[in-house]
């Protein structure tokens, strides 16, 4: 990525998030220079099974509620269903709870400020907003990576996760985070294609990881050099009157739509789709024949929903198959209609 005018960037960047300095590296990173894109730093599992306990690796777990007590807490006791794979395994898990009013309101700071993880497991830091800032505002100020071995994944409190996601979400971060061309890896299933016609379709790439131009909001953990960048980008621009348009994109109707309603600032994902279509960055998903995942949706009425089904829409991941050991090397491209990138 070429930035036009790095000192103005970083001091934008400084000022609007107040940022350590060890975080402007960040903002240049292109890559560590000594493996490909098409290269892992690893050649058997046991080897990535020795980066485990070698790579430095910090992960934080943020979780976006405001009041939804229910759907917290069953987000919450899956994620003490994790499994870790090593006696030192911890997350630094946070809870951002939205200012709201009423009674579910007061559940969920009660909920945030009385949760622990399982001894030994990681710490947790409650945040409570004084004053309602939106989703978007939510997602852009949830977290500000030191160094590219810091890692978060932002989870929004209808989801749920498989006790199998932690060990995934390190595997590949540890084997694919030297990707110039990745913008995050997401836990969810890729289920929708946005180019017009849009259209639900999921692509099936034999049950293993592949990149696909749309990122996926549902458990999504960011790369943390692309969501510096991405953020300083943003804090760039005049977000009221900047219009990140993307021809043929459903996604850029959506943020339209918003804008009429006066809900612009409760949606972050087009801001994500100009920037990866701008900046040619992908997301990897896993999408299992199974058709099971590692997070899943309950779907409850919120911002984007009125109603609720009292469903989610795929079953958990309980079992470990072959393919969540599966990283090839050469990872498939999907582009913004589902077709397959040749290169």
């Amino acid at each position: 990525m070429v930035l036009r005018d790095t000192t103005v960037f970083t001091l934008l960047f400084i000022l609007n998030l107040e940022i350590s300095p060890g975080t402007t590296d960040l903002l240049t990173w292109n890559g560590d220079n000594t493996l490909l894109n098409d290269e892992v730093p690893w050649r058997n599992l046991s080897q990535l099974s020795q980066l485990e306990r070698s790579s430095r690796f910090n992960l934080t777990v943020i979780i976006l509620t405001m009041n939804r007590p229910e759907s917290l807490r069953r987000l919450l006791d899956s994620i003490d269903k994790t499994f870790f794979e090593f006696s030192e395994d911890k997350l630094n898990l946070e809870i951002h709870v939205d200012k709201s009013q009423g009674w579910f309101y007061d559940d969920c700071v009660n909920i945030a400020k009385n949760y622990s993880l399982p001894p030994g497991r990681g710490t947790v830091k409650p945040k409570i907003f004084s004053k309602n800032h939106g989703l978007r505002a939510a997602w852009f100020e949830s977290w500000t990576p030191n160094s590219i071995s810091d890692h978060a994944i932002i989870i929004e409190d209808d989801l749920e996760v498989s006790p199998l996601w932690f060990s995934w979400l390190r595997r590949s971060w540890l084997t694919y985070r030297h990707r110039t061309d990745l913008a995050g890896i997401a836990l969810s299933r890729q289920y929708m294609v946005v180019q017009k016609p849009d259209r639900d379709f999921e692509i099936e790439n034999d049950g293993v990881p592949f990149l696909y131009r749309l990122v996926g909001t549902w458990g999504f953990s960011p790369h943390p050099a692309r969501w510096v960048q991405l953020l300083t980008w943003f804090n760039s621009l005049d977000s009221e009157t900047f219009d990140p348009y993307v021809p043929g994109l459903i996604t850029s109707d959506w943020l339209h739509i918003h804008t009429r309603q006066g809900r612009r600032h409760m949606t972050w994902e087009q801001w994500h789709v100009f920037h990866s279509n701008k900046e040619n960055l992908f997301t990897l998903y896993l999408n299992l024949g199974s058709r099971e995942v590692l997070v899943n949706n309950w779907r409850e009425a919120g911002v984007h929903s009125r109603t609720s089904p009292n469903q989610p829409d795929y079953p958990l991941l309980q079992s470990c198959p072959i393919q969540l050991q599966e990283f090839p090397a050469k990872l498939r491209k999907y582009n913004w209609n589902a077709e397959e990138i040749l290169e």
